[in-house]
Parts: C-alpha cells; structure tokens; sequence
C-alpha cells in the first residue's frame, strides 16, 4: 500500500514542532510521536515525510537554513569579488552569528554522523562541503593578495578558523566551560583576524 504525499505545510508544521521541542526547549531526548503530537499529525506521516531521526534532523537545519538569510550572505561572501580580507571576515562572522541558532539540532546531527552514515553524510555536506571550502576559496583569496599572515599556508588557515568556529567548538568552550555568546564570538573573529595583514 503506497502512502499519500505529505503536504509541504504538513512537513513544514512537523519541522516546526519538532524544533520547538528540541532546539527552545533544549530537548535531545525527543521522540518521533511527541513531534506528531505537538505538530497534530500521525507518527506515521512523520515517518513518511522524514524516514529517520536522521533524516528529521537534516530536514530541520535545512528548514531554517530557508528561514534565514545567513546562508545566502555566506554564499556571497565566498563567491565575492570583494577586498579579500573584508570577506574573510565578514564570512566568519556570519557563521558566528548563526551557529547559536542551528547548533541545538546540528550537535545532534553531528554526534549521530559518529555511527549513521547518512547523519556524516548530511553533516559533511554542511560543515566540510559548504562551510570549509568557503573558508578555503576565501583564504585562498587573502592569499593571493599576499595579505595571509607571514605565509600561513591557505588550506591551514581555513581548516584552523573552521576548527575554532565548528559547531563542536561551541559546546566545549560555551555549553561545557561557560563562556558567554559574545566571549566565543569575539575571540573566534580575533583569530580570524590574526590570519590577515
């Protein structure tokens, strides 16, 4: 017997309820019929709509990934023709400004990529495919300006901003070890800055 397609309002209402109880509510223990509670929907059309919790989770970080125009200024960045440097930057700092946002539901994604294929595959997509190699077509631009600090090698710059600014950087120095938002922010965009000339 084949399943009805679900609505795209259906799916956007499961993803909806689904980050209001994971990511506002701090909530990593939740299950698949308390999003098809709170959303109004079977358990089965959250089945439907996402497979997995796997595929729930990767569909949730793109919905707010639509959500938001943080992706399509860090798309500009990287792709820009603008001063080097002032890209560099202005890529890491709107990454700051949106890992609070996706990093309930990316942590997740992420800690699942340990043991699920898929899970490494969604999240290598996102962090290695999309936000490193801006980091490194950026550097490489800095670079090519002769602005990159005192020979710093391209792909080691961006692999260290990247590394400093990754989602598992965040719970070890904000959620782990208590820094502030803003103290993780400033310090990121600092060693950003230490890079460039």
């Amino acid at each position: 017997m084949k399943s009805k397609p679900i609505l795209d309002t259906t799916k956007a209402a499961i993803l909806e309820a689904a980050w209001t109880l994971i990511a506002d509510k701090g909530r990593v223990d939740v299950s698949q019929a308390e999003i098809a509670s709170a959303a109004g929907v079977s358990r089965q059309t959250v089945f439907y709509a996402f497979g997995n919790r796997t595929g729930l989770l990767t569909a949730m970080v793109r919905h707010k990934d639509e959500q938001t125009d943080h992706v399509a200024r860090l798309i500009s960045h990287a792709r820009g023709e603008g001063d080097p440097v002032e890209a560099f930057l202005d890529y890491t700092a709107v990454w700051l400004d949106y890992l609070p946002e996706v990093y309930p539901v990316a942590i997740l994604l992420d800690a699942a990529a340990l043991t699920d294929p898929e899970a490494k595959a969604a999240i290598d997509d996102r962090l290695v495919h999309a936000l490193l190699a801006g980091f490194q077509r950026l550097a490489g631009r800095v670079a090519e300006a002769g602005r990159l600090r005192y020979g710093l090698a391209p792909t080691e710059a961006a692999q260290e901003i990247w590394n400093a600014t990754h989602i598992s950087s965040w719970r070890r120095l904000v959620i782990d070890c208590g820094w502030t938002r803003e103290r993780f922010v400033t310090t990121r965009l600092a060693l950003a800055r230490s890079h460039v000339l």
